[in-house]
């Protein structure tokens, strides 16, 4: 069986970086960092490792695949200044970067959720906006390309009171990545780039993070557990659904978290020891702490305490 990849190194696991992080630290140099959302198979994020040497890349995507073809297609990259997380990239800039610490992001394609009910879930929000203009340079550079007009539209309408400049073109297939060569042998001629530069300053605080505690249950019972929805002070919980292994004696709970800005899918497990049932995080659950964390992890203790 070939391998996914041939070396492991450009990966980082979030849960064991600084936060904020060092980034110069991290690439042990001092050249000028640049960020890609949502990196994909990772062509274009290798083309700009190889061919820009004189600065760092980091790259942020959710699903392993992508991750996996991406390390292979860094591994035939000579030069050492790309690292690529496997996490959401709202929580990442709310804890992992420093205030004016990029000098520019790149974002090619980003799902546009073309579904009036599914706009709740675009990244790119007046908030998230806010937040990207407070971790850039002064004249930094947020470039986003998409094959969907309305997509486009609606970032403009998020621009105002976020600190950007804006200027915006139609251009041809120009990237060269997996989605853009699906869209143009589907026959798309035109695609739209949008450029945002970074004029003003917005002052945000920097979040730290909650303290998220262990809890020992002394009664569950999987089979009755129920969770009403939680909505105050800017944090939602919704609880998804729970599977039971009778067997294993352990519960797998889903949840959707929204703090604030930042939307976090966790999954939390139940199991039963000689002491009694343990929570924890399910193995390969990405998670920030957030506030809005720290309360879920309250609200399923309490739920699984109750003998209702």
């Amino acid at each position: 069986m070939t391998p996914f990849y041939i070396s492991l190194k450009p990966f980082l696991d979030y849960r064991k970086l600084p936060r904020p992080t060092l980034w110069n630290e991290i690439f042990a140099n001092q050249k000028p960092l640049e960020v890609e959302i949502g990196f994909g198979n990772g062509e274009y994020l290798a083309r700009l490792a190889e061919s820009r040497p004189d600065t760092n890349f980091v790259g942020f995507e959710e699903y392993c695949e992508r991750i996996h073809k991406t390390l292979r297609k860094l591994s035939r990259v000579n030069n050492d200044n790309v690292r690529v997380l496997r996490m959401d990239v709202r929580p990442a800039f709310e804890y992992l970067f420093s205030p004016e610490s990029i000098s520019y992001i790149h974002c090619l394609y980003p799902p546009p959720w073309p579904k009036k009910s599914d706009i709740k879930h675009r990244l790119f929000t007046t908030d998230f906006l806010k937040r990207v203009n407070h971790r850039l340079t002064l004249n930094g550079v947020l470039k986003i390309v998409t094959d969907h007009h309305p997509y486009i539209l609606w970032v403009q309408e998020q621009l105002p009171t976020s600190g950007f400049k804006a200027t915006l073109k139609s251009i041809a297939a120009s990237y060269d990545t997996k989605f853009e060569r699906k869209w143009v042998e589907g026959g798309q001629k035109e695609f739209y780039e949008l450029i945002l530069t970074k004029e003003e300053s917005m002052e945000l605080p920097q979040k730290k993070e909650a303290d998220v505690k262990l809890y020992r249950l002394n009664h569950f019972d999987p089979h009755h557990f129920q969770m009403k929805p939680y909505s105050e002070s800017g944090i939602a919980v919704v609880f998804k659904d729970i599977l039971y292994d009778e067997a294993k004696k352990t519960a797998l709970i889903h949840l959707l978290v929204n703090d604030e800005h930042i939307f976090q899918n966790i999954r939390v497990v139940v199991y039963q020891t000689p002491q009694g049932w343990q929570m924890n995080l399910a193995e390969g659950t990405m998670m920030m702490p957030t506030a809005g964390i720290a309360k879920a992890w309250e609200l399923v203790y309490e739920a699984a305490q109750s003998r209702v």
